[in-house]
């Protein structure tokens, strides 16, 4: 029989151990091997062999190893306390990284599935706080944005509608910068429009803004090239045509040129000269859309539709909202306080233009969001974040349930570190270490996984607005997440493993066999806790996935009060290139001639509105209710519109008759409305015959017909007010051009484009869309989310697979002993796979049972975001149900399947 004590001896020699604590450990790790060496003989191998195996580990043994590098520190001089702990931390954190990185590399397979599995959670959270952080969180690249405001005009009462931010004139915007206290500058800028840019023989559409001078230098930006608006450019009328070009556009517009500088474009058939270039990331003001360009605002006229050619001279036409950078010291509400001051006086000296108005003040971070989209964008971002964290948490629990499977095969060696000495604190926290590293390497691939998660997302943007859309980008906040995310990550998943594996009996581990350690009840319990978590939480994830989708669904079945089916629409800007308005008004009628005689084209009309993209307009009055205050001023869509519009559109006419020829320039005005207006505004009355003025204009229109209300905005709004007025008595530069056609649109627009070429060459008609394009335009930002929540979900439903088939293969290899004396005792393999998939599908079943309960709950939470589809929708909670169901029985079976394969007589011998 071998001497272990006196190898043993051998091993502690150099330790310096006391006497009687190197008996105690001497006695404990004897045992240890003895039994080792019993079970190598029994497995066929020689005595010299199994001799030269055990000597082997234990002289390989990276405890020994550790602890004779530790223990040497006994000899050496006494050290102070202090000196004493704060060596010992900083040594014992770095032989705590070295020894975690090698256990790490000793088990490559657990360490690459639980990085693995990490990375995808910590992907998903990366990729989508990574938008959320672009969109609400930093949406302004710009210097200071803390202290930047943006100034709107605003109604002087509150009322019971929502806050109406609109624009500011010229006129009241150079009143408030040469007047506040409050501001050290004060800039303003336009809504993003769309231009012909002209350089050489090609034209394209562009977006452009236009702003005052000292823009850029409010915002505290540097020119990526050039240089931007000197004080002169931003001084007279029409006097300085120059221009600066965003990077995005510069880039793909002009390829990168670096002869850029001095080049020539035409802007609306007008030479302009590139100064500038923008920096990388900066597309203006707006946290989703910015433009390709920016005007000086001394060039208004030359490029502002026909409607706000005056806008430098009149104070009735808002066109800029102001940018303004407080002074230091000076906050928000006493910027507003003093504006407000001057607001007064402007409606004094100014009553037509300023009677019931006001100014308001609120971040430009906040303004960067417009209204309607900040409660859609603030909903969506709370909900993707609360699921992707539910993602980590399943990702979490997966690898928790591998370190409880993994410290059952390292009950030994902790039991020897607890046998040399090694405190229980010392323990857990060799074991967070090794957790917390396998976060932070988690971390690094779930960095690169988000980052690649964003720019795929970012892919499917809309081609046409692909230059304008801002990209998502990383800073220092996003770092800051990951690396936040990834240390909490491996606290969260290492804790509990950590604290029961500190808790394993020293005598009781160092005499189990190496192979079979036993089952630990309580283990098992809570691995079995944590894997109902799991399907349960992967549940509701998958429902709600569902009910988003079921509600998409449903709004692509909304009709938006029109008829989307073999409709196009082409955007044509004729007023850019120069048309006067007689040339513009004869390219309307030579449009429509043309294409009546295509053969396959029903119907063709013009309107300046474009499907879903319309705006609403204050100031609308009704005649005999001008007592109406103007601080209540009434808002309602209003569009411009050729002939046979709602014939082409599938718009029913209710009452009343449609516009004529005879509705021209010099006739009585007339105007139609929707049925919505009707019954708001005359209640229990007949329209027909009363009249109403239009915002900017002085004379009333009689209205002479109701139409059905459609969809202006959004698909499934609240119904809202519309007027429609005829085209040749409203004239516009820049129309939608509408055609209805017999058969599948797509294959008459060739023919179109023919026909309008055929009349003006070089008008550019690249902007077509057809009806279902429009639709699918209008949903994309719904899409794109119930995309993520589906992709998220799917996610969740695999991390929860890989969890119940990790648990059960787990379960069925310590239980080999057992399945082999039942099977000895004339189980058969039906029985055993019935046993096992009964044990693993009765979690999955609690676990769905628990899911569908909180499923339904958090459905009566979101039931007012969904459209046509209730909380505790059946479809929704038993597809969600089927589809994990039929997965979790797969990831039972495969385990199940090898448990009834056992043979008995090497499961006994091996036991």
């Amino acid at each position: 029989m071998p001497e272990w004590k006196k190898e043993i001896r051998k091993q502690l020699a150099a330790l310096n151990l006391s006497p009687t604590r190197e008996e105690e450990i001497i006695e404990e790790l004897s045992d240890h091997l003895e039994n080792l060496y019993e079970e190598i003989i029994a497995e066929g191998a020689t005595t010299e062999k199994a001799y030269g195996e055990v000597l082997s580990s234990l002289n390989q043994n990276d405890l020994l190893a550790e602890l004779r590098a530790t223990k040497r520190t006994v000899t050496l001089d006494p050290i102070p306390d202090g000196l004493l702990n704060s060596g010992h931390f900083f040594t014992g954190l770095k032989q705590d990284l070295r020894y975690a990185a090698r256990m790490l590399r000793k088990t490559p397979g657990f360490t690459a599935v639980a990085i693995l599995s990490l990375a995808l959670g910590i992907g998903a959270n990366t990729a989508v706080f990574t938008i959320v952080n672009t969109f609400l969180l930093n949406p302004l690249p710009v210097e200071h944005a803390s202290q930047l405001a943006a100034v709107n005009t605003a109604q002087a009462k509150k009322t019971s509608e929502p806050l109406d931010l609109r624009p500011l004139s010229f006129l009241n915007l150079k009143d408030y910068r040469e007047k506040n206290h409050a501001f050290s500058s004060l800039a303003g800028y336009s809504s993003p429009m769309a231009l012909t840019m002209s350089a050489g023989s090609e034209s394209q559409r562009v977006f452009a803004e236009v702003v005052t001078g000292n823009y850029f230098d409010t915002l505290g930006i540097r020119p990526r090239m050039g240089r931007f608006f000197l004080p002169d450019e931003d001084a007279r009328p029409g006097a300085s045509p120059v221009v600066v070009v965003g990077y995005a556009a510069w880039q793909g517009r002009f390829g990168g040129a670096s002869d850029i500088l001095g080049r020539t474009i035409k802007l609306n058939n007008i030479a302009f000269t590139i100064i500038g270039v923008a920096p990388q990331g900066f597309k203006g003001v707006n946290a989703i859309f910015g433009p390709d360009l920016w005007v000086p605002s001394m060039m208004a006229e030359q490029v502002l539709p026909a409607q706000q050619h005056n806008a430098l001279r009149e104070r009735a036409v808002l066109t800029f909202t102001g940018a303004g950078r407080l002074r230091s010291g000076v906050s928000l509400s006493q910027a507003q306080a003093d504006l407000k001051t001057i607001a007064v006086a402007l409606e004094t000296e100014y009553p037509d233009a300023n009677q019931g108005q006001t100014v308001t003040l609120r971040p430009l971070t906040e303004a960067a969001i417009a209204t309607n989209q900040r409660q859609g964008l603030l909903f969506g971002s709370a909900l993707l974040m609360a699921i992707v964290g539910f993602v980590l948490l399943i990702a979490c629990s997966n690898v928790a349930n591998l370190l409880l499977a993994r410290a059952a095969a390292r009950r030994q060696e902790i039991a020897v570190r607890m046998a040399l000495g090694a405190s229980r604190w010392r323990l857990v926290r060799q074991l967070l270490t090794e957790s917390v590293l396998l976060g932070l390497f988690s971390g690094i691939l779930g960095f690169f996984f988000g980052y690649g998660g964003c720019q795929l997302l970012w892919s499917f943007r809309p081609a046409e607005f692909a230059q304008n859309l801002v990209d998502p980008h990383l800073n220092a906040n996003v770092f800051v997440f990951v690396l936040v995310v990834a240390l909490f990550t491996g606290l969260i998943f290492g804790i509990a493993p950590a604290l029961r594996s500190s808790r394993t009996p020293v005598v009781e581990a160092l005499k189990e066999e190496a192979r079979t350690a036993g089952r630990s009840v309580s283990r098992v319990s809570l691995a079995n806790s944590l894997l109902v978590g799991q399907v349960a939480v992967s549940l509701v994830l998958l429902v709600t996935a569902a009910l988003f989708l079921r509600s998409v669904q449903r709004e692509y079945l909304i009709t938006p009060g029109f008829e989307t089916k073999n409709l196009t629409v082409f955007l044509l800007y004729p007023g850019q290139l120069g048309y006067d308005r007689t040339r513009t008004e004869q390219f309307y009628k030579d449009v429509r001639d043309r294409l009546a005689t295509v053969p396959g084209v029903a119907s063709v009309s013009w309107a300046a509105n474009l499907p879903l993209f319309s705006r609403a307009q204050t100031g609308v009055v009704m005649e005999g209710q001008e007592q109406r205050k103007k601080s209540e001023a009434i808002s309602s869509v209003v569009n411009t519109i050729d002939l046979d519009y709602f014939s082409t559109m599938g718009i029913p006419l209710l009452a009343g008759r449609e516009f004529t020829q005879n509705d021209r320039e010099g006739a009585a005005p007339v105007a139609i409305i929707n049925d919505t207006m009707a019954g708001r505004y005359w209640p229990n009355q007949d329209p027909l015959g009363k009249r109403l003025q239009l915002p900017g204009q002085k004379e009333f229109r009689q209205i002479v017909g109701i139409v059905k209300t459609a969809d202006y905005q959004t698909l499934g709004e609240a119904p809202q007010s519309c007027v429609y007025v005829p085209l040749r008595q409203n004239y516009s530069e820049s129309m939608v051009l509408y055609v209805r056609t017999e058969h599948d649109p797509s294959q008459m627009i060739p023919s179109v484009q023919s026909e309008i070429r055929n009349i003006d060459p070089a008008l550019p008609i690249d902007d077509i869309r057809t009806g279902t394009k429009v639709i699918e335009q209008a949903l994309w930002g719904a899409k794109m989310g119930v995309g993520l929540l589906g992709v998220f979900g799917f996610l969740a439903l695999v991390l929860a697979s890989i969890g119940l088939y990790g648990i059960m293969a787990y379960s069925v290899n310590q239980r080999r002993r057992e399945i082999g004396i039942r099977m000895a005792l004339g189980a058969g393999q039906a029985s055993v796979l019935h046993l096992i998939l009964r044990q693993g599908m009765m979690l999955v079943i609690c676990g769905v049972g628990i899911g569908l309960m909180l499923s339904i709950l958090l459905g009566r939470a979101l039931s007012k975001f969904l459209y046509g589809v209730g909380a505790s929708d059946p479809a929704s909670l038993i597809g969600a149900s089927l589809v994990l169901l039929t997965v979790a029985l797969l990831a039972c079976y495969l385990p199940a399947r090898r448990a009834s394969q056992v043979d008995p007589i090497i499961a006994l011998h091996e036991s």
